[in-house]
């Protein structure tokens, strides 16, 4: 029997996870999930406060840079958020970001098969894409399963 995979969760290598915590939480809206001290937090971004922890799609979790054992740990990260929403969503998004002082890596624009998007980085650099289907962009759909048989 093939596994099930339900959800991925990006680890970004941060600084200081308390400033990352602020970061996250006060200016893109990030709820805290679980911490574990100032070495490792997970955070969820959802639109509903009342989901429960293993209901939200969208999760990172941060550790702090050398935890655990890495001493050459210098790369940063890159994630992929897709919103769904009203056609304006994405725009919003963005205008409360910046309000927030994100720093912008990728203003909005437009892409040839159908998506809208941005980039901004956290005060580590690691990016965090945004993006939303426009028009007839296919939306989010369940993948088939297939039982490889």
């Amino acid at each position: 029997m093939a596994p099930t995979f339900t959800k991925i969760t990006p680890s970004l290598p941060v600084s200081s996870v308390p400033a990352s915590i602020d970061f996250y939480t006060n200016v893109l809206g990030f709820r805290v999930a679980g911490r574990d001290g100032d070495n490792h937090t997970w955070l969820q971004l959802t639109s509903d406060s009342e989901a429960p922890r293993d209901d939200v799609a969208v999760n990172i979790y941060l550790r702090r840079r050398g935890f655990p054992d890495l001493p050459e740990d210098t790369a940063f990260g890159k994630i992929y958020i897709r919103i769904e929403g009203e056609e304006d969503e994405l725009s919003e998004l963005l205008k409360k970001y910046r309000k927030g002082g994100a720093v912008v890596k990728n203003d909005m624009s437009v892409k040839p098969w159908g998506l809208r998007d941005f980039t901004i980085a956290d005060s580590d650099g690691n990016l965090l894409n945004f993006s939303q289907a426009m028009g007839s962009y296919p939306r989010n759909k369940p993948a088939s399963s297939t039982s490889g048989q």
